[in-house]
């Protein structure tokens, strides 16, 4: 199947200006077009998945992130097919009109067939832990499971735990127990909170999995946005002033998680080396990163406007918004960019720190925010070899052999590991190459 888009050419001589792109002259690839790869769509209404291998003996942990947000309700899947059609995914069901969009079928990762698929591939390719995106809550002031984010929160609790529904019941085991184990990070930014109640909810209904991941046998807690957190909880004053009592915070959620038995190990979701000192001394035990980016030495930034149509009041206006392009090649910038920041992370963190490899990044579709990043020139075969140099830089900081190899389904930042169209399994392959001891193959 081949799919053809017209797109608006750039003249790079001009990078240093703003330039305009609008909502009637999108601003996508170079080259005017994507072919896209033959491959075979996957129906789950007629196609199941099939056995899932069981967890492999390994002293590598081999983690993906997971954004859960693909089932209907949410915005996700109608921007994707309308601003992103080319990036379409092999899953799809032909007999759900709920997930059909601009004319393309594709999926409900709440539905367990979907779910099943997906366990299988990574426990294929030896990706032996999922790391949820998981949206706490709505409410700044008491938990309550954020109906804003249900349709994301209901892959985990009905797609993977097999709830029949998100806040039901908890239950005492789930289908994958022994295939591949699993973490929710709090997420806290989207317009979620981590009120009171959510490390009681979290204890209650995902710590007590069986294979609910831990780090020297402590669950693992992570908390995506330091900054958010910092404010949420550090009161008023100061920066000192906030971030004493998020310690006082930090030691009360501590304590909660001890009366459910789980003396927690407790790491941040996304930081750079510069801010990471003064949340270690607070109490934070470890730190991942969601996307590993280009040094700022290295990238190019250059300013854009969007104009986009628009109706107030029934009569059509142009809107006018600015932002940053923050664009890198991935061989000669980006790659050279994850090992230094690797390095540096280290230094700060020890063992604590979990390397991320970054596969791709492409944010220029959106209206402009205050960064958006564009990492091109990536392909699976240099993919492999920043894989290749995460694990060569595990073993020189004498990290913890746990490796993060990026995000399964950012499918609108061009950011993901999961089989489509393009790339077929091609990143998978990778994976399987440079970790082939948590391989299910």
């Amino acid at each position: 199947m081949r799919y053809f888009l017209l797109f608006l050419i750039l003249n790079l001589s001009l990078m240093a200006k703003e330039i305009e792109f609008s909502s009637d002259q999108p601003w996508l690839d170079k080259d005017g077009s994507i072919i896209n790869v033959p491959l075979r769509r996957i129906d789950v209404s007629k196609k199941q998945a099939g056995k899932i291998a069981d967890k492999a003996k390994s002293d590598w942990t081999v983690a993906a992130w997971n954004f859960p947000a693909w089932n209907p309700g949410g915005k996700h899947w109608p921007e994707l097919a309308n601003g992103k059609p080319l990036r379409l995914p092999l899953l799809y069901d032909s007999q759900d009109p709920e997930v059909r969009y601009n004319g393309i079928s594709y999926y409900r990762l709440s539905d367990p067939r979907v779910m099943d698929w997906q366990i299988k591939w990574m426990r294929d390719a030896g990706i032996n832990l999922v790391m949820f995106d998981w949206y706490p809550s709505e409410s700044k002031v008491k938990f309550d499971n954020s109906p804003r984010h249900r349709h994301i929160n209901d892959s985990i609790e009905v797609g993977f735990l097999r709830k029949d529904q998100t806040g039901g019941a908890p239950v005492k085991t789930n289908p994958y127990a022994k295939k591949i184990d699993f973490v929710c990070m709090w997420t806290n930014h989207g317009h979620a909170w981590i009120p009171e109640g959510t490390m009681e909810y979290a204890c209650e209904n995902f710590l007590n999995q069986p294979n609910y991941y831990k780090v020297d046998g402590k669950p693992l807690i992570i908390i995506h946005a330091p900054a958010l957190l910092r404010e949420e909880h550090g009161g008023e004053g100061d920066s000192d002033v906030k971030m004493e009592n998020l310690k006082k915070w930090i030691k009360k959620q501590r304590a909660i998680a001890l009366t459910y038995g789980h003396e927690i190990f407790l790491s941040l979701g996304d930081i750079l080396p510069q801010y990471s000192k003064g949340f270690r001394d607070i109490g934070f035990d470890g730190s991942f990163n969601y996307v590993t980016h280009a040094r700022p030495d290295l990238e190019k930034r250059y300013p854009i406007v969007y104009k986009q149509k628009i109706k107030v009041k029934g009569k059509e206006q142009i809107r006018t918004r600015r932002g940053e392009v923050w664009e890198a090649d991935y061989k000669t910038q980006l790659m050279p960019s994850m090992i230094d920041h690797w390095n540096k992370m280290y230094k700060v963190w020890g063992d604590g720190f979990v390397p991320t490899v970054t596969t791709r990044e492409d944010f220029r579709h959106w209206g402009p925010q205050g960064h958006m990043l564009y990492y091109h020139g990536g392909t699976p075969k240099l993919y492999g070899e920043s894989l290749k140099l995460a694990r060569e830089s595990v073993e020189k900081n004498n990290g913890r052999k746990f490796i993060t190899v990026g995000i399964w389904n950012e499918f609108y930042e061009d950011a993901y590991l999961e089989p489509d169209v393009k790339y077929g399994y091609e990143y998978l392959k990778q994976i399987e190459k440079n970790f082939p001891e948590t391989s299910a193959k």
